[in-house]
């Protein structure tokens, strides 16, 4: 997210946040349910979500990515399930702080 940015784009990005939970949820119900059609779909969806911006952690993200398809391509949707999990996690974590960020802003105004 850009510095300085504004409630409303922080808003926004924290909707966009949803949806990414929304679809690590998907592609760990796939991993679950051993359906590699579900969890690939998922996986291609969550690469198409990374900011083109961000280059350099969205290349260790999208390396991430890249290995979880490959598992399911080997069919081991354990590996591919922890490695989404962990990434899932760190998600989480950044919403956090961006939810922290933001109400320390507004308490500032």
């Amino acid at each position: 997210m850009p510095q300085g940015a504004d409630s409303a784009e922080i808003d926004r990005w924290l909707e966009r946040g949803e949806e990414v939970l929304a679809l690590f949820d998907c592609a760990l119900r796939g991993c679950r349910e051993e359906s590699r059609i579900v969890t690939e779909q998922a996986v291609l969806d969550l690469m198409g979500r990374l900011d083109p911006k961000g280059r350099e952690a969205g290349g260790r993200v999208l390396a991430h990515f890249d290995a979880c398809l490959s598992d399911l391509e080997q069919g081991d949707f354990e590996a591919a399930f922890e490695a989404l999990l962990d990434l899932k996690e760190s998600w989480v974590e950044a919403m956090a702080t961006l939810r922290r960020d933001r109400t320390r802003a507004s308490n500032l105004n």
